[in-house]
């Protein structure tokens, strides 16, 4: 079978990307693992069913605040398979619309491992069918990935691929990793009510470049607050097996028992045994598949995008270079990848967003930048929500008011972020920001208060005489 484009795994970038080719009029083909892989990562193994867990211990916070607005309740029940019956119903739908409307379309899904064979061959293994295209794009995803001697059983030391298995609450869980997967699992089980201990080996929670350290300390803060053992500086030194869990001993000295543990150590590009080093496709030495501003790799005609081609693994960020690799096929030259406008959103306690710069960043560029804060304590609908928690934080460059980045912590930030997204990518300043309306009450309102705090010089915090 002949094809204008074949795209190597139909997870959320290749989905994306077939579905936006196939707007343009071209002739697109699928090839993915099997019928339950459809959707990819993030569907079947990730953000879809996390952030449906996510919603219930959000849920279970709201009922505990149901007093304040004259609902006087009278308690609940835990059941976690329902739980879980529901969150794979969720999955188990999209996935299935998914490929219906593929098939409505008349896409092609092939089922089996995808294997280039030339620039313009995917060998499919399982129905042993040969597949010819004019382009390739390679959207393969990515592997949880273990560390020392924590190898992952299914049992008693558990990844991310694996925790959907579980259909119980934990009585207690230990948790290895303090980035995005740990503190929203920790949140999550605290909340159901698990004990839970969160070890990270750095000084601070989500220990990324792109995310402030008050963003980090602030949702420590929350969690702690809530019952979350967190300990920084912290790492398993060693563990074994008991008659019910594990027991770690810790490097601060400490032991814990608990019912597993669950890795969240972050994940490993899927470049190994596709074909991509036979073909020369270059790759660096952690197997991220090297491209250019269009998604393209050193051989012209495949394409790559999504958790193959950096540490950036974002379902949203491989979807934007999937179309960026169409639109560059189709001969467009306007879209480029701009790894400054994708935001990084973590749901837990808190939610914390951030896009673009943060003031170390823009430092270690040697910009010069002015930040203004606006604080949701006070905020009208964060009150009124009774979730007055976190900020909104604008980073603009001091001589020109650009706005470089936006972090905020608290309410909806996930939703919020996007508005200043928009912002980063047109270049608006902070003055734009500043007189631009937003209702009232609303949280957005921050965002124009954060901003006028640098245009107009700040006034939330005026000092006492």
């Amino acid at each position: 079978m002949e094809f204008d484009l074949i795209i190597v795994g139909a997870g959320s970038g290749g989905y994306e990307a077939g579905l936006y080719a196939f707007r343009r009029g071209m002739k697109v083909a699928f090839v993915e693992l099997s019928p339950e892989t459809v959707g990819g990562n993030c569907l079947n193994r990730g953000c879809i069913p996390s952030k449906y867990m996510r919603h219930g211990a959000y849920l279970l916070d709201k009922f505990q605040k149901m007093e304040q607005y004259g609902i006087i309740s009278k308690g609940y029940d835990i059941e976690y398979k329902k739980l879980k019956e529901g969150r794979d119903n969720v999955v188990v739908t999209i996935r299935e619309n998914f490929k219906k409307f593929a098939q409505q379309l008349r896409i092609p899904i092939y089922y089996g491992k995808g294997v280039l064979k030339d620039p313009n061959t995917v060998f499919v293994e399982g129905p042993e069918e040969t597949l010819k295209a004019k382009y390739i794009l390679v959207a393969t995803g990515s592997s949880p990935t273990s560390v020392g001697n924590l190898v992952p059983d299914g049992k008693y030391v558990i990844d991310t691929d694996q925790i959907w298995e579980i259909d119980y609450v934990p009585k207690k869980v230990l948790i290895v990793g303090g980035g995005a997967v740990g503190v929203e699992f920790a949140y999550i089980f605290r909340k159901y009510g698990s004990e839970v201990v969160l070890v990270e080996i750095k000084d601070r929670l989500l220990p990324t470049p792109d995310i402030p350290e008050d963003s980090g300390r602030y949702l420590a803060r929350k969690l702690r607050e809530l019952g979350v053992d967190i300990r920084t500086r912290t790492s398993v030194e060693s563990w074994e097996k008991t008659q019910n869990g594990v027991k770690a001993k810790l490097t601060d000295g400490s032991e814990v028992v608990a019912d597993f543990i669950l890795l969240g150590v972050g994940r490993k590009p899927n470049t190994k045994g596709i074909g991509l080093e036979e073909l020369g496709i270059e790759m660096d030495e952690r197997g991220f598949v090297k491209t250019n501003e269009y998604a393209q790799t050193n051989i012209p005609n495949i394409y790559a995008c999504g958790d193959i081609t950096s540490p950036l693994m974002l379902a949203h960020k491989s979807m934007y270079e999937g179309k960026i690799a169409v639109s560059h096929i189709l001969g467009e030259r306007d879209w480029k990848k701009n790894e400054r406008i994708i935001p990084k959103i973590i749901y837990s306690a808190l939610e914390v967003a951030s896009v673009g710069l943060t003031e170390e960043q823009a430092e270690d560029e040697d910009i010069e930048v002015r930040v203004g804060v606006a604080s949701f304590v006070s905020n009208p609908k964060a009150m009124d929500d009774g979730e007055n928690e976190g900020f909104v934080r604008i980073v603009a460059d001091d001589e020109t008011g650009e706005i470089l980045g936006c972090h905020i912590v608290g309410p909806h930030a996930g939703e919020l972020i996007h508005q200043v997204v928009h912002m980063i990518k047109d270049g608006k300043t902070v003055e734009f920001a500043s007189k631009t309306m937003y209702s009232h009450p609303s949280l957005s309102e921050n965002i124009g208060i954060a901003s006028s705090e640098v245009y107009y010089g700040p006034i939330s915090w005026v000092k006492r005489r």
